[in-house]
């Protein structure tokens, strides 16, 4: 029953994934109000997963920021400064491995006037945590990457939001 429900799951996350940003976001530099820091957000699409095909929810200083579907990127002008970035994604975790939501977090530096790129890659959970949750199964950890690993990266990835109209291009 479980491995039918997560199948089920598996199969309508990859019918209808999309990239969305919340646009109220506090830490999202306004018109002209601030000079802003341009920050790209990158998810490879590595194939089928499973559950780990769902949506990526970011949240930036405690509050939702964007949900990031596998294949996509979009461009987030943020205020500059520092900010605690939380990850949260799914996994089939545990024993009888069961789908289980799986976080991660890193504190970030935004610079004005420049230009960032965060690749979100799927790496293995240990087996032994320091965190609570579940042990093993998979979770997306976010990196800074340079802008010729960001240009190598968008390869094939489909450009949402404002990154239509300013993609990542030589």
């Amino acid at each position: 029953m479980q491995l039918t429900y997560v199948l089920l799951v598996a199969a309508l996350a990859g019918c209808a994934s999309s990239t969305s940003v919340q646009p109220t976001h506090p830490l999202i530099a306004t018109g002209g109000t601030v000079e802003s820091a341009k920050v790209y957000f990158l998810r490879p699409d590595i194939g089928f997963r499973g559950v780990m095909d769902l949506p990526v929810t970011i949240s930036l200083g405690g509050k939702e920021l964007l949900t990031l579907a596998k294949g996509q990127y979009t461009l987030v002008p943020l205020a500059p400064g520092s900010a605690e970035m939380k990850t949260e994604s799914y996994t089939v975790a545990g024993n009888p491995g069961a789908m289980a939501l799986v976080s991660t977090t890193r504190t970030l530096t935004f610079s004005a006037g420049e230009t960032h790129y965060i690749l979100f890659e799927l790496v293995p959970r240990l087996g032994f945590r320091l965190e609570p949750g579940p042990t093993g199964g998979s979770e997306f950890v976010p990196s800074q990457i340079s802008r010729d690993g960001a240009l190598r990266a968008v390869r094939g990835l489909t450009p949402v939001g404002m990154a239509v109209d300013q993609p990542i291009s030589k």
